[in-house]
């Protein structure tokens, strides 16, 4: 819909209906260029200048050349340029252009221009129908009716009686307007076309573009038509849409029909015929046509879609007598029901490997033992020698051994086709059949040979007396493996059972039902056909003429492909936990608070090692679900988690990244009943940042991301009612960046401003701190554009959140607070342009102390086992470590002092007002971390055996921490480069995609899977570019060394695909700036 059409529109109404009533005359230049070359270069002009670029200079020459003379030759050339309008942007300059020449020279010009039209808009004869430019016609008569509607709606056009004097007589009479010519001219021609061949689905298309264009005045109270042409039109559709409705569901009808149809012929021949599957791919393709068309005039129109639109025929059967049984457990499968005697077999026929995965498994083929045979003749025969001894050799490895061979040629596959056909080892042909789908690709030709040569055998035995089991088998191997088409597979049980009393013809249909009947009726593809003929083996059981042998073998048949139903009742059991695991979820999820979390400590820590597989998984869990933990112990969760990393750092990772893919899953589900649980997790988020755990770059990321998600290039937009995950009258997500704020204590790296540091310590600290003040900043100046996209007024709860988090970031002076959308958005492109400053500061940050913390483990490493040589083993050390174990009952008593200080302290987090309170309270948070910190420290201390290790084995264990922190260093290097360059890596991997004429698109990383709203502004920076006056456009290439980033200019083709997209994207954001702002406008309008 072209909503942003409308207003000049409206314009040009009132222009045009002035020139109608003689109030208005384009204006015209003083002195009218009358000359020859003039009036030809605007005659070709106005026929290629219908384009957004051009249509200016077209409108400038009709203001200042005289065109009187030469009129008719510009409605000529003007109408085979409209031929050729489609885009949006071309009609609208075709819309300028044809108004300013109605405005110049009247119904003079109207007119003709009008006669032209509905001469192209004429439908065909029922001779010309079958033309091949029929497609051109109706292309030509879908966007003929578009600047119809344009046309009219801005009033170049009114009624047929305005221009009976000047219209031709066979478009009078063609179009019936001397008879309706009150009739607006546009009601007129949509009853024209959407009336021929309906049920051919001709006018589709028209009705289809032109609604997408004009649904939006039509349906509802816009000014630009009037009411009674509005009523009519939406009467028109409406009869239309119910039209359209019921030839869909007759075609519905028909396309079953006809494939029922051709199903029944191709089991009943054996063969599919061509000319009823093209008749039925015909009625299919209508069909499609017809539903999708419905589809979107049913969301326009607003009438509901008929019922049975996509109800499928479902053909019930009779159930036999049940037996009720109750196990303890059930698998879903059931083994298929008896299939399969066990999961090896199962897999054997549906796990195929690909022929990729095999050559990459075994690399090394078995080539030495053919080395001996040169020729390609012995080289053959002695891989299908070791192919007859297949049970003894490894299936898997003879595929490989045969692509090895080359030999993929006409004489090795009527080589191996003669082998097939003279084999008589029957328990082999199930691995031959397997050798065949490995190779499917590459023996194609080969296995339609054998299936032609299988079926035509087998059409022979039906009527003669003559019984082969091994092709039988054979064949049953091959529809195992789905390699038959299931026509073939139907027509040979349907032929045996119409022929059951013939010679040998129940043997044949007893060892077709033993080995793959059952297969055929669990089969979803299958099992339809299948009932069908268990259901034709029932009434041939019924015949008179059958003896008691052959109806005894029938009943059995019918039992062992359908043997009696059970069924079965399954008990729902949870997971059988140990009491270990049980102790440990009652431990962490009853038994843990403030007062406790010291002994939880000291016990866990140190029988952690001790815990086998299935507690790690418990005490994950519990450390990955806060929901189920009592709320106020949440803040005791996360500083037991803390404890716990610094020496299992897998646990930690594990924990924290559940939790956030859990926040996302409740983004996107964005289910009212999770609210307690998606409190619980971004409270237990911001914790877990408190407790050091994580740090704020994840915090950023995280705000952004729950703010973002699920919206259109992750832009939030004012009034978007289209995103169902996050309608603008639903806060919650304000809620949850309000809690997750409001919950951290502070963004500063180190608040213990008391504690003596370095000077180089200091300024790091500064400098991190001053990045986390401009990254808050930045996002809530996002996160107030982000409040002006929700529906005011905002719910009383909300509103004192949101005063609570601007009260407490009050003496941060990078977070401001502004009073309309207007100020946000003003603000907002500087501070997106800061926030990537600060990140790429932050990065470098990292990566400094990161390199810092490992050369500092690295010396303390050295430090301990000098240490550990001078003073040798003493058993005092024992002795100490034993002393702690027994003072253990005053350690907890200092934590549990601790932690009531640190539950007051929390308490009071949230009310920090001015800069000496948040200042007091900082310093006793840290005292009591130190505090924490220290008894963790002491609790932390196990015995330790390095005094009783040798010398050679200490330093080969020196040795093997060296070389491990070495590769973590060097693998944090490339992540933390990675990571911090990904915005330049995007510029520079779609430049070389583009260059390439290649495109692939890979699985983004966590942090980038999701872009930030940094890019909403910072894209059009970072890869836009200008076109210059030569035909190129410049483009900055960012590139890093190290640390060193260099930028290089390059000039690339204005016509490259890469630089067209990056204009064009360019362009785009533009408009949805403006839109943005003229969404904001209305607000406060």
């Amino acid at each position: 819909m072209t909503t942003e059409f409308d207003e000049r529109r409206k314009e040009l109404l009132e222009l045009n209906s002035k020139s109608w009533a003689g109030e208005y005359e384009f204006p015209l230049a003083t002195k009218l260029d009358s000359s020859l070359k003039k009036n030809s270069t605007f005659i070709k002009k106005v026929k290629t200048g219908l384009n957004q670029e051009q249509y200016s200079n077209v409108l400038k020459d009709i203001s200042s050349v005289s065109i009187e003379k030469y009129l008719s030759e510009v409605i000529v050339s003007l109408v085979e340029g409209l031929c050729k309008v489609s885009k949006n942007d071309e009609i609208n300059a075709a819309v300028e252009v044809v108004s300013a020449l109605h405005q110049r020279f009247g119904k003079q010009f109207t007119g003709h221009l009008l006669n032209e039209i509905l001469v192209l808009l004429t439908n065909p004869s029922q001779a010309e129908v079958a033309e091949k430019e029929d497609s051109s016609r109706l292309s030509r008569q879908k966007n003929f009716m578009r600047l119809m509607g344009e046309f009219y709606i801005v009033g170049a056009l009114h009624t047929g009686a305005d221009f009976l004097d000047v219209l031709d007589s066979k478009v009078i009479k063609g179009f019936s307007l001397d008879k309706k010519r009150n009739e607006p001219l546009l009601t007129l021609l949509l009853k024209y076309l959407l009336n021929f061949e309906l049920e051919s689905g001709r006018s589709l298309s028209i009705v289809q573009s032109f609604l997408k264009r004009f649904g939006h005045i039509i349906f509802s109270d816009s000014e630009l038509l009037p009411s009674d042409t509005r009523r009519v039109l939406k009467q028109i559709f409406y009869i239309y849409t119910e039209a359209v409705f019921g030839i869909m569901m007759k075609v519905k009808k028909q396309v079953q029909k006809l494939d029922v149809r051709n199903k029944k012929a191709s089991i009943r021949t054996g063969r599919i015929q061509e000319e009823e599957q093209s008749e039925l791919d015909e009625k299919i393709k209508l069909f499609e046509q017809f539903k999708n068309v419905a589809t979107f005039l049913s969301h326009v129109c607003n009438l509901p879609l008929p019922d049975d639109l996509n109800d499928e025929v479902e053909e019930g059967h009779e159930k036999d007598a049940s037996v009720e049984v109750v196990k303890s457990t059930a698998s879903a499968e059931d083994d298929q029901s008896g299939i399969w005697e066990d999961l090896k077999e199962k897999n054997f026929y549906m796990v195929i490997p690909s022929l990729g995965e095999l050559l990459e498994a075994h690399p090394e083929s078995l080539e030495h033992k053919s080395a001996q045979s040169h020729k390609d003749g012995e080289k053959i025969q002695e891989f299908l020698d070791r192919l007859k001894d297949v049970r003894g050799n490894n299936l898997e490895q003879l595929v490989v051994e045969f692509n090895n061979l080359n030999l993929n040629n006409k004489a090795t596959k009527n080589r191996i086709m003669r082998f097939f056909i003279e084999t008589s080892t029957v328990n082999n042909l199930k691995y031959y059949t397997r050798f065949l789908k490995i190779n499917e690709l590459n023996l194609s030709e080969l296995i339609e040979e054998l299936i032609t040569y299988l079926d035509k055998g087998f059409r022979s035995q039906i009527h003669r007396n003559k019984l082969n089991v091994k092709n039988i088998l054979f064949f049953v191997e091959l529809i195992k493996f789905k390699m038959i088409p299931k026509h073939v597979v139907f027509h040979k049980i349907r032929s045996l059972t119409l022929n059951i009393t013939s010679t040998n013809n129940i043997e044949i249909l007893t060892v077709f039902y033993e080995h793959v009947g059952r297969f055929l009726l669990h089969d979803p593809d299958s099992k339809e056909l299948m009932r069908e003929m268990i259901d034709l083996l029932r009434e041939k059981s019924k015949q008179s003429n059958l003896n008691v042998n052959d109806k005894l073998a029938i009943n059995n048949l019918l039992i062992t492909v359908e043997p009696p139903v059970t069924k079965v009742q399954t008990f729902r059991t949870g997971p059988e936990l140990s009491p270990k695991q049980i102790f440990i979820q009652k431990i962490f999820r009853e038994e843990l608070n403030p007062g406790t979390r010291s002994l939880v400590v000291k016990r866990f820590r140190a029988k952690f090692c001790q815990l086998g597989n299935a507690e790690y998984k418990t005490m994950l869990d519990c450390f990955s679900k806060p929901h189920l933990v009592n709320y106020d112990n949440i803040p005791t969760l996360a500083r037991i988690l803390s404890a716990f990393g610094e020496k299992n750092e897998s646990l930690v990772v594990c924990s924290v990244d559940t939790v956030l893919e859990d926040i996302i899953r409740g983004l996107e589900l964005n289910d009212f009943r999770m609210n307690r649980t998606r409190m619980a997790q971004v409270k237990y988020l911001s914790e877990l940042y408190n407790s050091k755990v994580i740090n704020f770059r994840l915090i950023n990321d995280m705000l952004y991301r729950i703010v973002c998600y699920g919206h259109p290039q992750n832009r939030p937009l004012p009034e978007n009612w289209d995103v169902e995950i996050d309608l603008p009258n639903n806060y919650f997500r304000v809620q949850m960046c309000c809690l997750l704020l409001l919950s951290l204590r502070s963004i500063f790296v180190d608040t213990d401003v008391g504690k003596r540091k370095s000077p180089t310590r200091a300024a790091s600290i500064k400098k991190r701190n001053d990045i986390n003040k401009d990254l808050l900043g930045v996002f809530m100046t996002f996160f107030q554009y982000y409040m002006y996209c929700k529906e005011s007024p905002f719910p009383v709860d909300v509103r004192f959140k949101l005063d609570d988090l601007f009260k407490k970031y009050k003496s941060i002076a990078t977070v401001k607070r502004y009073d309309t959308i207007q100020e946000v958005l003003t603000s907002l492109g500087g501070a997106m342009q800061k926030r990537k400053e600060a990140e790429s500061l932050l990065l470098e940050e990292e990566e400094e102390d990161e390199v810092a913390e490992i050369e500092a483990n690295k010396t303390a490493i050295s430090a301990n086992v000098s240490s550990d040589e001078d003073s040798g083993a003493d058993d005092d050390d024992n002795d100490d470590y034993d002393d702690d174990d027994d003072d253990g009952g005053e350690a907890e008593g200092d934590f549990d002092e601790d932690d009531e200080d640190e539950s007051d302290a929390e308490e009071s987090d949230g009310d920090g007002d001015s800069d000496d309170e948040d200042s007091g309270e900082s310093e006793e948070e840290e005292e009591e971390e130190e505090e924490d910190d220290d008894d963790d420290e002491d609790l932390s201390r196990v015995p330790s055996s390095e005094n009783n290790i040798s010398e050679a084995e200490r330093a080969r264990i020196e040795a093997e921490q060296k070389f491990q922190e070495d590769l973590d260093r060097e693998f944090q290097k490339i992540m933390i480069e990675s990571y911090g360059s990904s915005q330049q890596q995007q510029l520079s991997s779609s430049l070389q995609s583009q260059l390439s004429a290649t495109q692939s698109t890979k699985a983004p990383s966590f942090r980038q899977s999701l872009p930030l709203p940094s890019q909403l502004r910072l894209s059009e920076r970072s890869t836009g570019g200008g076109a210059t006056k030569h035909g190129t456009v410049a483009f900055g290439l960012l590139t890093k060394n190290g640390k060193n980033q260099k930028i290089k200019q390059l000039n690339l083709p204005s016509d490259n695909v890469f630089a067209e997209s990056v204009v064009r994207e360019q362009e785009n954001r533009k408009r949805d700036k403006e839109r943005i702002m003229n969404l904001a406008s209305r607000m406060d309008g």
